[in-house]
């Protein structure tokens, strides 16, 4: 974590530098179009991902507050559950839940950009529905299989940690949102 804020403070530093030496009278023309291009292919690129969040946010800023919401309530529920099983380590918390974090960042992006690839269309559409859905899922899982444990395994009621299960297993939002009781598969 140091490391990052250090290489971000140097790159910043590079950044005002390079800005008071286009403004001053000494460098020559071509010195000043090298730091021009050095600063704009520096930049270009952090301004560009910036960007790409920024419209990316607009457009799921409710799923993004919603995975933030289920990534503490799963903390919470975890630090519960091991605490009744007399198993909770904060080194082992911290761990896991960095884990969880990063894999959801990771898994979610590269969706994502499989997702953008399809297009705006109705394929499109599904598929963001799907991985949302599992993303969300996947700290929220956790969340509910230890509230069911917790609860004596009364509360979610089981047919909806069954939709949960069988949704992990085979991935059918149809078969998780459909408030019908599916028995025909058993």
């Amino acid at each position: 974590m140091w490391c990052e804020f250090v290489s971000v403070s140097t790159m910043f530093k590079k950044l005002l530098y390079s800005i008071i030496l286009l403004s001053a009278d000494k460098p020559t023309i071509s010195e000043k179009i090298q730091y021009w291009i050095k600063l704009l292919l520096t930049f270009a690129p952090i301004a560009v991902v910036l960007k790409a969040l920024d419209v990316w946010y607009q457009d799921n800023s409710q799923f993004f507050s919603f995975i933030l919401v289920t990534l503490v309530i799963n903390m919470v529920v975890g630090i519960r559950f091991h605490l009744k099983m007399n198993s909770f380590c904060w080194e082992h918390f911290f761990k896991k839940n960095s884990s969880m974090f990063l894999i959801l960042v990771v898994v979610y992006a590269l969706l994502e950009m499989l997702r953008i690839t399809a297009g705006d269309n109705i394929v499109g559409e599904g598929f963001k529905i799907l991985i949302q859905i599992s993303t969300l899922l996947y700290p929220a899982s956790k969340a509910l299989k230890n509230a069911y444990i917790l609860s004596n395994k009364t509360f979610p009621p089981s047919f909806i940690m069954d939709k949960i299960y069988k949704f992990e297993k085979t991935g059918n939002v149809k078969d998780l949102l459909d408030s019908k009781n599916n028995d025909k598969d058993e």
